[in-house]
């Protein structure tokens, strides 16, 4: 019986050799371990709980049932149940479709998922960073947060990506590196397996299964192609090393070394110095070269980022053709809605992140050998912000963001103090947390504190039908002393 680990190693080993071919793949289903290990990566999930359309959950598992889907996969009998389809409401106030697959399935699909991952993380884009190992929202945030000298942004979606995935567009690409056809068969019940919504049953035609585990690992497989495609694009598009000095920099750098060769002389120092931060604020190269240009491009799930240094034509020229690209080869529709082109003067959201242009200015002294040098560095950096309307809407659930003052909540005061606390700190880590890269992260934090702070304080004092300084000073005494 192989060790699932030593399997994935070398999976991903002749992963990186473009011309092989990986077959037997379904046989590797029949081994026990496989199994165990996925059921020890999805066990501690809360949604285990929850039942799919058969009723079944996560209790009553053990190897016997494994032992029987093993055998139900060798006869050719397993057939992946329809989801369960359920709606979660969007942060726009919009519903999402979510399916509720069986356990068995989702075990069954956390185990295909895995040897996915070894055949394709391998060839993956670094540029893609959503439902990836070892990467997030936050790699790509930091990502983007190093380029310098952008002047313009794509900001890409693509419209229903999910629903609208072309599913023989997907296998086809799964048949360029996988020629093992039942392995290729499974994957495509999974996709037309169908969901059930109000005891009504619905074929799927196009679309990978919403909220099950296999989703993720599938559309980053079908979007790698626009990956390589992006980075056609980008080397093509690349142009000159350095942006060109402009002239009248260079004739200033001349009159502050006669300047300073004249001080010399006369000790008189007052024009170098003047002359010297003249030269500290001016821009050396010129952003309007024509002979330089650059492009950077970032991708979590279906959303994408483009940063160019270039004028508005090439922009909307790549615009245009990445929608010709994605209608024509990958049968989807870039949303005409969605997909902006804004100016690096003005704030782009992505990821919930706001992106502007830094507006300070930066000097570095150090010194030399002979001397203290005084550099300028980072004149066009990027700054993360935390979006207004994201604090807001967060500090609405604890009181008044007006005048920052917390209120006690209702939906709390049937918990026990211990599950009141902790629920306030799961909500304030996790924002917080999400948003642990943003330049205003201490401004945000420091009122957000105080607001939820308060806020815990008033709901004990509801529960106690007490006031908020006898709570607040029962909490410093301890709890032997409350």
């Amino acid at each position: 019986m192989q060790n699932p680990n030593r399997l994935f190693a070398i999976l991903s080993q002749m992963a990186q050799k473009p011309d092989i071919k990986f077959d037997k793949l379904f046989q590797k289903l029949y081994n026990p371990e496989l199994w165990r290990m996925a059921y020890e990566m999805i066990a501690p999930t809360p949604g285990n709980m929850t039942a799919g359309v058969n009723g079944t959950t996560i209790d009553g598992m053990g190897m016997e049932l494994i032992e029987g889907m093993i055998a139900d996969l060798k006869a050719s009998r397993y057939r992946p149940t329809p989801v369960r389809r359920v709606y979660i409401k969007k942060s726009n106030g919009k519903l999402r479709p979510l399916g509720i697959p069986s356990f068995q399935d989702k075990l069954l699909q956390t185990i295909i998922k895995l040897i996915l991952e070894s055949i394709y993380e391998p060839i993956f884009s670094n540029d893609s960073h959503g439902f990836r190992p070892e990467r997030s929202c936050h790699t790509a945030l930091a990502s983007i947060k190093r380029l310098n000298g952008i002047r313009w942004w794509v900001e890409g979606d693509i419209k229903g990506f999910f629903d609208n995935l072309n599913q023989e567009k997907l296998l086809i690409i799964l048949e360029r590196r996988i020629t093992d056809a039942r392995f290729l068969h499974l994957i495509r019940q999974f996709l037309q397996a169908g969901y059930v919504e109000d005891w009504q049953y619905h074929k799927t035609y196009s679309g990978t299964p919403p909220g099950g585990n296999l989703s993720p690992i599938l559309s980053n497989v079908y979007l790698n192609e626009f990956d390589h495609k992006m980075a056609k694009i980008i080397s093509e598009f690349n142009q000159g090393k350095v942006r060109q000095i402009r002239k009248s920099y260079v004739a200033l750098r001349v009159r502050k070394k006669r300047a300073k060769i004249l001080a010399q002389k006369t000790g008189d120092w007052t024009k170098y110095k003047a002359m010297k931060k003249e030269l500290l604020s001016t821009e050396a190269s010129d952003p309007q070269d024509p002979t330089y240009r650059r492009m950077n491009y970032t991708r979590y799930a279906d959303d994408f980022l483009i940063g160019i240094i270039g004028s508005k034509s090439d922009v909307m020229a790549l615009k245009a053709r990445l929608a010709e690209y994605l209608s024509t080869e990958l049968q989807l529709e870039l949303s005409e809605e969605k997909t902006l082109v804004t100016n690096v003067k003005e704030r782009v959201r992505f990821l919930g992140y706001d992106i502007v242009k830094w507006k300070g200015k930066r000097t570095l002294r150090y010194r030399t050998q002979n001397t203290v040098v005084t550099r300028r560095t980072c004149t066009r950096h990027l700054a993360l912000r935390i979006p207004r309307d994201k604090v807001l809407t967060f500090a609405k659930t604890y009181g008044n963001p007006q005048n920052w003052q917390g209120t006690h909540r209702t939906d709390l005061l049937n918990l026990s103090e211990l599950e009141i606390l902790m629920t306030y700190n799961a909500e304030i880590r996790g924002f917080l947390g999400y948003y642990a890269l943003a330049d205003n992260l201490k401004l945000v934090a420091g009122s957000l504190l105080w607001m939820t702070t308060s806020s815990f304080f008033r709901t004990l004092a509801a529960k106690r039908r007490s006031t908020l300084p006898k709570v607040a000073k029962s909490m410093k005494k301890g709890p032997a002393n409350m």
